[in-house]
């Protein structure tokens, strides 16, 4: 009866040491809420942080398409001039050496 009186107190004096009393509450203290919400502004401010950088990297990546798209284009508006060039060149020079084009 001694042993089960002694186990019972222990129990108690275990139980309230990590934070809940005999009456089955949680006592929590001012400063572990301060920083469990200290904590958890640090992480939501962390995520919309990210947020926003995926958003940026992916807008960049939008105008890099676009500015890739219009190069393209251009490139090939170089060559197709590039071509037509090339071709009135061979043409004149086998006119002067008497040669028709078929």
């Amino acid at each position: 009866m001694k042993r089960l009186k002694f186990l019972k107190e222990k129990w108690k004096d275990c139980v309230v040491a990590n934070g809940i009393n005999a009456d089955s509450t949680i006592s929590l203290s001012v400063a572990m809420l301060i920083k469990v919400g200290f904590l958890i502004m640090v992480v939501t401010g962390s995520w919309y942080q990210a947020q926003m950088q995926f958003a940026e990297h992916q807008r960049k990546i939008e105008d890099l398409q676009n500015k890739v798209t219009v190069l393209t284009a251009s490139v090939e508006g170089m060559e197709s001039q590039h071509i037509q060039k090339l071709e009135e060149e061979n043409k004149t020079l086998m006119q002067k050496l008497g040669l028709k084009r078929k």
